[in-house]
């Protein structure tokens, strides 16, 4: 299972995570799970709404409470420590660092959220990236593998990311899709199926998803607000499964 926030795939395929794991091993990998580097004014605001002051401190509670919560189901939770896009930086280049400091925006891949983070188009310099994470899959993974990526339908960089390596991964790997949650939601009409991939139908205990996202507190409050809403699962399985 692939989720590219700490608490993307509890919110979007949690209760599935929760059956499965009675009959299989079940392992989530998280790659953007750590920040980096001073905050653009963009991460700032991201931290301010969250109470939080500093965001080491931030993310380092956020990856304790994923692992424990994913352990609560009998899930394994595996972070890869990639720095998330509000603090993804650029690769070295002729901006001095003394600029770099002074305004932060010039040493990131994506310095605002409008403008470039929800735009869902991927930064040059995250082609490494995408490559590098194609790479580690590989080498933690097998042939009876069976990976779950996002559709990344909000068009968050991140997410987009993530879903554009389960369609690399698809090439190696039997590959699935899950549609993102809380934003399938709000999707008027069937969403569609990605090409050679066809809709699992199953129902959701919604009051099991609920308890268990109360354990992703800090993913989920931010998310959803107080109120836990009922949140269906999408999964697209391969025709040929």
């Amino acid at each position: 299972m692939l989720s590219s926030h700490l608490g993307d795939a509890a919110l979007s395929v949690g209760y599935l995570m929760s059956q499965l794991a009675k009959s299989t091993p079940v392992t989530v990998m998280t790659p953007f799970t750590h920040t980096q580097g001073n905050p653009t004014r963009t991460a700032r605001n991201y931290l301010q709404k969250r109470n939080a002051i500093k965001a080491p401190t931030l993310y380092n509670q956020r990856r304790t409470e994923d692992q424990l919560a994913l352990r609560s189901i009998g899930v394994t939770g595996v972070h890869l420590g990639l720095p998330d896009a509000l603090f993804r930086p650029r690769p070295a280049d002729r901006i001095p660092p003394f600029v770099r400091n002074l305004v932060p925006e010039t040493g990131v891949m994506y310095p605002t959220y409008r403008w470039h983070i929800s735009k869902g188009k991927l930064s040059p310099h995250d082609a490494k990236t995408l490559s590098d994470l194609e790479q580690r899959l590989l080498f933690t993974t097998d042939d009876d593998t069976v990976i779950l990526a996002p559709l990344g339908i909000t068009r968050h960089v991140d997410r987009v990311l993530v879903h554009e390596l389960g369609k690399r991964m698809a090439r190696h790997r039997t590959v699935g899709y899950y549609a993102d949650q809380p934003d399938a939601q709000k999707l008027e009409g069937d969403i569609p199926a990605p090409a050679g991939t066809e809709l699992l139908k199953f129902e959701v205990d919604q009051n099991a998803k609920a308890a268990f996202l109360e354990r992703h507190t800090m993913h989920s409050r931010a998310t959803l607000g107080r109120r836990i809403p009922a949140l269906d699962e999408y999964v697209f399985l391969p025709t040929s499964l």
